[in-house]
């Protein structure tokens, strides 16, 4: 069986592609992410010999602020792990706050992107993205439940309100907008999406197939939350993604714009699990190798970066020295690609 749904999905993109081809050089690096998911798809991935896990980092850009503390975390990463690629998700909302400085923003988000890494998209439903998008902003509900009602801040609102609370047709509006904004500022994404909070899903799954992305990596396994368990999060995602858990491998899901390759998040993101969980975690997956690839992942937010990075940037080397060749770091896309 060829893998991902093969030649569905090459003909609901062909679209995409031909606007690759004739694109600017500035979209190299999408349509680079496109046509290895897409050939991937048509000719197979030959693994190598010897089985490996396949693991993927990412950054949540949660489009609250771009403090230079959590931007200058990053140096430490890139010094410690120079090779090591990172899988950002990108928030339009950044632009779209009041007095927004768009050559500010855009020159604070390129100082700490490197040309190996992978550009996709994570949405929060903050008002001045919605409403720009031509869509009605909602207060409710909320991720934290109904005790706890959406802050008004001075800036903005609604990092905390649901994704899926919007209407496929909704959400395909401000993704569509979100594109347009971050394609503006030289911000060309490929093909992979997160939902904020994790909370992909049937409405959002079809809004962002509809807008042309093939890759989803929002199933967590809600166990690595139990800081939060007293909040509506962590069921909310139970009843998203029912039966997911850190050893969940890629699976696709059907929408009626298309089939759609979730990636499950694995390992969560730094903000609630250590760096000694990380090591377990991937020590795990690597025990359960057997004739093929395996997947997971690993992430931090890029507003908590100053506190939560350097957990990864530990655990990135503990794995490394423990399990050598039987590792891969690479871009969620290209582990994407390799998923038979």
């Amino acid at each position: 069986m060829m893998p991902f749904e093969a030649i569905a999905v090459f003909a609901s993109a062909s679209d995409s592609a031909a606007s690759i081809m004739t694109g600017s050089m500035k979209s190299w690096r999408a349509g680079m992410c496109w046509w290895t998911f897409a050939l991937a798809a048509l000719c197979g991935c030959v693994s190598p010999s010897k089985p490996v896990v396949r693991i993927a980092i990412s950054v949540d850009w949660e489009g609250r602020d771009l403090a230079p503390s959590n931007l200058h975390a990053y140096a430490a990463f890139r010094a410690a792990h120079p090779s090591v690629p990172l899988t950002q998700f990108l928030n339009a909302a950044y632009f779209t706050k009041r007095d927004a400085d768009s050559a500010n923003v855009r020159e604070h988000m390129l100082r700490v992107i490197k040309p190996h890494d992978e550009l996709g998209m994570h949405i929060h439903p903050w008002q001045s993205l919605v409403e720009a998008s031509g869509v009605e902003f909602r207060t409710t509900p909320t991720i934290w439940g109904e005790q706890h009602p959406m802050r008004r801040g001075k800036i903005d609102s609604g990092h905390e309100g649901s994704v899926e609370s919007y209407t496929s047709s909704e959400f395909q509006a401000i993704v569509a907008h979100a594109k347009e904004i971050l394609a503006a500022n030289g911000f060309d994404l490929g093909t992979s999406f997160r939902a904020g909070a994790w909370l992909a899903g049937p409405n959002v799954r079809r809004a962002i197939r509809g807008e042309g992305f093939l890759v989803d990596t929002s199933a967590p396994d809600p166990m690595w939350l139990d800081e939060i368990d007293a909040y509506a999060l962590p069921g909310m995602i139970r009843e998203v993604w029912p039966g997911v858990n850190q050893h969940t491998q890629p699976f696709t899901i059907e929408t009626s714009e298309g089939s759609l390759l979730e990636m499950p998040d694995t390992g969560a993101l730094a903000d609630y699990i250590t760096a000694d969980e990380m090591v377990a975690h991937i020590g795990a997956v690597v025990d359960r190798l057997d004739g093929s690839d395996r997947f997971a992942h690993l992430g931090f937010h890029q507003e908590t970066a100053a506190r939560y990075l350097p957990r990864v940037t530990e655990a990135v080397r503990r794995i490394k020295e423990l399990h050598g060749e039987r590792v891969r770091f690479e871009t969620l896309c290209e582990s994407a690609s390799h998923v038979q």
